[in-house]
């Protein structure tokens, strides 16, 4: 049986790495420490001692994230554009109708409802997955702490952390 897959890290058991990942989501460098953030063309690339290095780009008009583990010694950044190359970590965007009752009356009202999920892959290396889930986890929580929409219009968006397995 294998545990490490049952066992669950919380980012408040690891600060250094919570304020790095926060670091990195914030598109800054970090060239201290034992985790470390670096600016390569228009990824920020995350360094952890022997794992893969991970390298997030972020859209600069929107909060759209596509993250890719790399071979640490590569210097070939991943193709964002190239659909054959899938990313670890993505943002998937869809709306729906959804008829909303208002009370004392039997009137419907449908009003937008938008649904952001962020994919993270699952990833057979345990610390590798962690990461996945830890990373998803803050930028669902940056996305939903943004979130603006109109009351009456739409519903209040629904954003979501969601494993992928291919």
């Amino acid at each position: 049986m294998n545990r490490q897959q049952n066992h669950s890290i919380s980012l408040t058991d690891l600060p250094s790495l919570e304020l790095t990942l926060n670091i990195l989501l914030n598109r800054q460098e970090k060239d201290w420490g034992c985790f470390q953030v670096i600016k390569e063309g228009e990824f920020y690339a995350l360094y952890i001692p022997t794992l893969d290095s991970f390298k997030l780009y972020k859209n600069p008009k929107s909060e759209n994230y596509k993250g890719y583990w790399r071979n640490s010694l590569s210097e070939i950044l991943p193709d964002i554009k190239n659909r054959d190359e899938k990313p670890d970590i993505f943002l998937r965007s869809r709306s729906k109708q959804v008829s909303e009752i208002k009370k004392n009356t039997q009137n419907k009202i449908r009003k937008k409802q938008r649904i952001i999920d962020v994919k993270y892959r699952y990833n057979p290396c345990p610390e590798m997955y962690h990461l996945n889930q830890m990373i998803a986890r803050l930028i669902r929580d940056r996305i939903s702490n943004n979130l603006t929409f109109s009351p009456a219009e739409e519903i209040r968006p629904l954003v979501l952390a969601t494993e992928i397995e291919d």
